[in-house]
């Protein structure tokens, strides 16, 4: 009754299905988990929407979040590509077949085979949320493989550039 009503709010504010889906799902949780205290005060469907709204609020800030840090974890990645030496490719290179098999498949398709997660997902019969994290967790290890050649191609650039 009000799951497609409520869906099709979400997808209007957020313009993501993925999202949508996961906002209607983690509300009704939500209504189950809190079901003895719902109010007698407001209508059934003032608490459903109030508590989605909250839950977009949150995953919202999740995802923002996460995309802050992603970003900061790519422009590392990037900045260690740039400086392009053999001996940094063929580590990088090095790090990633560490990965896991499922991690590196996912790592690949979306960094250097150039596809979206939702296409990744959709290859792999996983979530798009799943790939994120993947992604996610990939970043942070070449992150941690790297940090010290990180701070050095900074340090060694900011040398350079003076």
């Amino acid at each position: 009754m009000f799951n497609q009503k409520l869906y099709a709010y979400i997808l209007k504010k957020t313009g993501s299905a993925y999202m949508a889906e996961e906002v209607v799902q983690l509300t009704f949780i939500r209504l189950w988990e809190k079901r003895e205290n719902l109010s007698s005060e407001y209508s059934l469907s003032a608490q459903v929407f109030r508590i989605a709204g909250t839950i977009l609020i949150d995953q919202l800030r999740k995802e923002a979040v996460g995309k802050k840090h992603l970003s900061v974890i790519e422009n590392d990645y990037a900045l260690q590509v740039e400086v392009n030496q053999p001996e940094m490719l063929n580590a990088l290179e090095a790090a990633i077949e560490q990965m896991a098999p499922v991690r590196k498949k996912v790592f690949k398709l979306s960094k250097i085979e150039g596809y979206s997660y939702k296409e990744i997902a959709e290859m792999l019969s996983i979530s798009p949320k799943t790939v994120e994290n993947h992604i996610s967790q990939a970043l942070k290890q070449l992150r941690a493989a790297f940090s010290s050649i990180i701070s050095l191609a900074v340090i060694m650039s900011t040398i350079i550039n003076k």
